[in-house]
């Protein structure tokens, strides 16, 4: 044992307790920064708490072995989502290391009774005070006493050495028992380079000689003092040369590598992993799919650049608009060479058709200069047209006769595969080839022709149908054989690409050759008269019904919310957790690289740049709940739950308080601690699972992961109650008490989901204990949340306690953004239940909700690289939805019964609507969780409705539906109109309801609706004065615009009024615009009406019919009516169906498909007007002003003097040469 001398321990003593009472003086200490004390993964190592003492001097504590880890100089590298956005990297230390702790080393000893007794400390946390921290650690001996020790660092230096000295302090130690530890000092200048005023047992010691220098190093062991502090210093060689930092200083030339390192550091991993296809597919999966060309790589790298679905997988990439265009081409370079090509191979494989030719490349051309060639000349190679595919109604094989194309190109040869078409990136997903020509024999002969696709192809040869490979399905062959007289046979062929793979092949094989070949161009001829003229291409949700809330998003925040910012705009949160104080302060901890907790005074009130924000805590492990109980903050880390107190009552937290880390970590990025729900004395947090870089899980796992934990906030016991989940973003109660979690899609996870947490149940994902869960039953969700229809990363639940929604709950959506709404109901004993839509119109991804003492709803937001994030949206955002009262109509719950669905609505429905199951529609389908990362819909398919019922009072429908089947999802659309009774049209017309079980012997209400007759009036609408237009059976009311009567192509039949002409077809039956027999001022139209494919009508109102005007357009103003997906009109704006013809774009696209009813309304009253369209309203303009004069001046109408001026006239209904039907037309006049 060396004792230090009483001489030199008087003085030590007497220095030390100058230090000391610095430390207590208040005098600031520049740390070099902030915050200087820090939770974080560091070093591989989990549980860190590193302060940054000094610029030249790091220590960083391991809270799970309560002992200090390392002390260095150098600093930290701060890696990951919360520093970096980079998904994997954790922290590391860099530079100079005075010293390193070995693992699994036992640092604390009880001695009793003479005996050394090892002893497995409790981190208790540690408090800031003064700009000194303390560690706090918990002993306890046999008997189970609990001994407390402190731990206070700090920086000394002597001369150039910098030194650490640590303080502790015994407290509660029974007799008899003395605390001592064992620890390493490494590093030293000098052998004596230490002091302590304690006892201290020298173990070993010895010099570390190397080519840079000596240090000296010994380990000791420290009998800490019973009553005063005891005090350790020791004083550590400054360092020698500093070799340059390899990771940091390479800079490879080699391409590849190069592509490597910036994948590394990008948020390509959030989506992809090398090896195991996750949310993309796999880098090698894409490799080998690609061959490692140059046209390749550009074309890669614009798809990278660019985002979108197709090239790398059906899942929607994000677009990275900020990437250099070269550093892109290098990262697609490294993946590209992951199967072993090399740039440039001469020779690809054949790719699945059968041959190894390269592939052919085409320019495609928007700007027709096919029409400069000689129309009687022929052309080598063949004739293509590329199509835009909108709709999976849409008739593959007619679509070239009745639509004009975007691109045409010419093909030297069909062999096409993703880059064949280099100029327009989105050609390359749902679009349509048709290709024409003819191929040309030398002599009689017998061919074999084979014809390769991915998806559906038709071939036909001298204008018949040769081979049909139709459908949807990967590079495929289908073979033909045929005998060809010499000379030119005309060649068709269309083919369909949806998203994913490419791939198009026409091939031949003679007797000669003996094997098949790409038919080339010294075979195939072209003239221009097999182009069709191309038009400019128009997204499709400007063409098709894009009804906000209807099969897409809503129109933003919900009619019965209004929202306002919670925040002053320099404050930019990524919340991770909010909870309210008593006094009405918000308390809340953010998700970013310094970990802190604020306090925010004043969100209650209106004026959010008045808001009071201040950072009370700071330092935490990516916290990702937080919870106020009595007043008291508690917050849940990555690897802790922590209680937050404020002991000097200055308003910042000195004291961070461990309450439990019980529950068995690692390093890995993916391990979040998400919460924080509490009730009865229990907190309860949901912990994620490990993951790899891109999504798949990883192997082997912490058994402690996917778990439900409940911490006693008494004494921080805690166990397990659930198991089974992957990401469970969202843990709550709802209003009964109920435990509720919203796990996000992966591996054993199909799509994300919503699950009720009782005890002892399995949630379903086997990655933690593949063997051990093989006979465990799932416990099903309560919904299943199809993914990207309406959800993607769901989080918090909460429970809704205002209007008619109390009792049901709502989830926030990170990447699908908005808030979710859940109506359950218990069946079987279990609880099930259906998703419906609710808002979107937020700043960002909903991470985090919760309830103000206002009554307002706090949604806290968040975001990252890659799926993480709501598209468009902020990464940060804090605002609050305020209930108005105002009504919305919409679902509001639906109920399973034994033969079929009961709808409740929140309003009564309009007398008309929704009587016929063509109304709505009806799908199912089921979910099979397996290792692969999420999963498709099983089984899916439309079931019949075989009548539909509504209850007397009209807010109930029940749908008698055939083919339900449990374990299913069953999807409700409403996709007829709907409307209140007080004229509101639908908020959200989609519900998934989650049938796990259907209810025995609970059928649902009878009263079937009755169908409306066509051409009539109701009881109710002749009471508010509607008169028919069309009776039905006649053209009578009706007339020409010069004449008398209707023309004959004007027919009345089978109560509908139809134009009998069809678009593009030659037909001499006279019809003409016709216009009502009266004049009408101020009034309200209601009809309903069809076009034909490529159809071209419209309803003009104020038509003048005198002998100064030719036609009704000059007069009167026109509602379009159009096929929008066929007609070239659709191409030009303020042409599309819906539109004031020329004049004003609708708000949205409301109208049905070709062939498909619509509904329309027009009220004008009074020079004010609206135009309705399948009970949405599309248009609203005021006409007579200045502002509607200006408006026609810039029309095509402005040569017109009398449009528009008539404050009176004539309904007119227009023929456009195509088919075009109306019925249940009706007019009531307003005063």
């Amino acid at each position: 044992m060396v004792k230090i001398s009483k001489v030199k321990g008087v003085v030590l003593a007497a220095l030390l307790f100058a230090v000391m009472a610095g430390c207590e003086s208040g005098n600031r200490v520049e740390r070099p920064r902030d915050p200087w004390v820090f939770r974080s993964v560091l070093d591989n190592k989990p549980r860190m708490v590193t302060v940054a003492l000094h610029d030249n001097l790091y220590v960083s504590y391991d809270a799970q072995a309560c002992q200090l880890y390392k002390a260095w100089k150098g600093g930290v590298v701060f890696d990951g989502a919360v520093y970096t956005t980079h998904h994997g990297p954790q922290p590391s230390s860099k530079g100079y290391a005075y010293f390193t702790q070995p693992d699994k080393s036992s640092f604390w000893y009880l001695v009793m009774n003479g005996k050394d007794v090892p002893v497995a400390p409790q981190f208790r946390g540690y408090s800031i005070k003064n700009d000194h921290v303390t560690f706090h650690f918990q002993l306890e001996n046999e008997k189970g006493d609990a001994i407390f020790v402190d731990e206070t660092p700090e920086y000394e230096s002597k001369s150039n050495q910098p030194g650490l000295l640590r303080t502790f302090r015994v407290v509660n130690a029974p007799a008899n028992t003395r605390v001592k530890i064992r620890t390493m000092l490494s590093n030293m200048q000098q052998a004596d380079d230490y002091a302590c005023n304690g006892e201290v047992n020298v173990i070993s010691s010895g010099e570390n000689k190397s080519q840079a220098g000596t240090t000296y190093g010994a380990e000791v062991e420290v009998l800490l003092n019973e009553k005063d502090n005891t005090v350790l210093k020791v004083f550590f060689h400054p360092g020698f040369e500093e070799q340059p930092d390899k990771k940091d200083d390479a800079q490879p030339g080699d391409l590849l590598a190069q592509g490597a390192v910036l994948i590394e550091t990008s948020d390509c991993k959030t989506c992809h992993n090398e090896k195991v296809k996750t949310v993309g597919p796999s880098y090698v999966d894409i490799a080998k799919k690609y061959t490692f060309t140059e046209a390749n790589v550009k074309m890669l790298t614009e798809k990278v650049m660019a985002g979108g679905a197709g090239n790398w997988g059906a899942v929607p990439m994000s677009p990275h608009p900020d990437l250099m265009e070269q550093d892109a081409a290098k990262m697609v370079s490294y993946v590209l060479s992951l199967d072993g090509e090399t740039l440039g191979t001469e020779t690809p494989p054949d790719n699945g058709i059968g041959v190894s030719t390269p592939f052919t490349q085409v320019q495609l051309d928007e700007k027709n200069e096919f029409e400069k060639g000689d129309k009687n000349k022929e052309y080598p190679g063949l004739a293509v047209s590329l199509y835009t595919i909108e709709s999976a109604n849409t008739n593959l094989y007619e679509l070239p006769q009745h639509a004009d194309p975007i691109y045409t190109a010419v093909a030297p040869s069909i062999h096409f595969n993703e880059e064949s078409f280099q100029n327009v990136p989105k050609s390359r997903e749902n679009m349509l080839l048709h290709i024409k020509g003819f191929i040309t024999i030398e002599k009689d002969d017998n061919f074999v022709f084979r014809l390769v696709s991915d998806d559906g192809s038709r071939m036909w040869l001298d204008n018949k149908l040769f081979i049909d490979n139709d459908g949807f399905h990967a590079a495929e062959a289908k073979e033909a054989e045929i005998v060809l007289k010499k000379g030119k046979h005309p060649v068709e062929i269309i083919f369909y690409q949806g998203g994913g793979g490419l791939a198009l092949s026409l091939q031949w094989a003679t007797h000669d050759a003996g094997k098949f070949a790409v038919i080339d161009d010294k075979s195939l001829v072209h003239t221009t008269a097999q182009f069709k003229r191309s038009v400019p291409y128009v997204p499709a949700g400007e063409l098709v019904r894009s009804i906000p809330g209807d099969r897409r998003d809503e129109a933003g925040i919900h009619p019965s919310f209004k929202v306002e910012q919670a925040r002053p705009s320099s404050f930019e949160p990524k919340v991770g957790g909010m909870d309210f104080l008593s006094d009405s302060s918000l308390i809340l901890c953010t998700w970013d690289s310094t970990g802190p907790v604020y306090k925010l005074e004043g969100v209650t009130r209106h004026a959010p740049e008045k808001i009071k924000v201040t950072r009370i805590a700071s330092g935490l492990a990516e916290p990702l709940g937080i919870k106020v109980i009595n007043d008291t903050i508690y917050v849940l880390q990555k690897h802790e739950l922590t209680r937050l107190l404020d002991t000097d009552q200055d308003g910042i937290i000195d004291r961070y308080e461990s309450v439990c880390n019980g529950w068995k970590v690692s390093a890995n990025f993916h391990e979040f601690a998400f919460g924080l729900a509490y009730k009865d004395g229990y907190f309860y947090a949901a912990l994620a699972t490990a993951i790899n870089p891109g999504g798949a899980s990883t192997q082997p796992q912490i058994p402690d992961r996917g778990k439900v934990i409940k911490i006693s906030k008494k004494d921080g016991h805690h166990e397990f109650i659930a198991s089974g989940l992957r990401t469970p973003n969202g843990i709550n109660f709802n209003a009964e008490g109920e435990l509720f979690v919203a796990d996000n899609q992966g591996d054993w996870l199909p799509s994300s989901k919503l699950v009720h947490i009782t005890n002892g149940s399995w949630y379903g994902s086997r990655s933690v204990d593949p063997a051990g869960t093989a006979s465990l039953t799932e416990k099903l969700p309560i919904v299943w949340l199809p993914q990207d229809e309406i959800g993607n990363s769901p989080s918090q639940p909460v429970p809704i306690n205002v209007g008619p929604y109390k009792g049901q709950m709502l989830h926030g959506e990170v990447t699908h953004g908005g808030f979710k709404r859940v109506f359950m109901e218990k069946v079987d004993g279990n609880l099930q239940g259906v998703v419906f839509r609710f808002t979107q119109g937020l700043e960002g991804g909903v991470n985090r909700a919760v309830w103000g003492p206002d009554g307002a709803l706090y949604a806290g937001m968040i975001g990252n690289p890659g799926n993480w994030a709501h598209a468009g949206g902020k990464w940060f955002g804090l605002q609050k939805l305020i209930w108005t009262g105002n009504p919305a109509f919409e679902m509001l719950a639906v109920r399973a019964r034994s033969n079929g669905m009961e709808i409740e609505m929140t309003e009564p429905l309009a007398d008309t609507d929704g009587t016929s199951a063509t109304d709505y529609e009806i799908k199912q389908w089921y979910y099979k969780p397996t290792a692969d990362y999420g999963g498709p819909k099983l089984d899916e398919k439309f079931l019949t409705v075989k009548t539909v019922n509504i209850s007397p009072d009209r807010k109930k429908v029940f749908l008698e539906i055939e083919g339900m089947q449990p374990g299913h999802v069953v999807y409700i659309r409403l996709k007829g109109m709907f409307r209140s009774n007080t004229g509101r049209n639908l908020w959200s017309t989609e519900g998934w309801y989650t049938l796990n079980s259907i209810p025995a012997a609970t059928p649902g209400f009878k009263n079937q609706a009755k169908a409306l007759s066509v051409n009539t009036l109701t009881e109710q609408e002749q009471k508010e004065g509607w008169k028919l237009l069309f009776d039905g059976t006649t053209t009578s009311g009706w007339q020409s615009f010069k004449g008398a009567k209707a023309g004959p192509a004007w027919q009345a039949r089978n109560g509908v009024l139809t134009l009998n002409k069809s678009y593009g077809k030659p037909n001499n039956v006279a019809g003409g615009d016709i216009i009502t027999a009266g004049e009408y001022e101020n009034f309200e139209l209601a009809l309903d009406w069809k076009i034909e494919k490529c159809g071209n009508s419209g309803i003009m109102f104020h038509v003048t019919s005198s002998q100064e005007y030719s036609n009704p357009w000059e007069t009167g103003p026109e509602m379009q009516l159009l096929d929008n997906l066929c007609h070239p009109d659709a191409r030009i704006k303020k042409h599309r169906a819906g539109d004031l013809y020329d004049l004003i774009e609708s708000k949205l696209v409301a109208t049905n498909l070709a062939g498909e009813w619509n509904n329309t309304r027009l009220i004008v009253n009074k020079g004010k007007c609206q135009f309705w369209l399948n009970g949405y309203q599309i248009a609203d303009f005021e006409m007579y002003t200045t502002q509607w004069d200006e408006m026609v001046f810039k029309s095509k109408f402005k040569d017109m003097p009398g449009f528009g001026k008539a404050r009176k006239g004539h309904i007119a209904l227009q023929d456009h040469d195509s088919g075009v039907s109306f019925k249940n037309i009706k007019i009531r006049e307003l005063k």
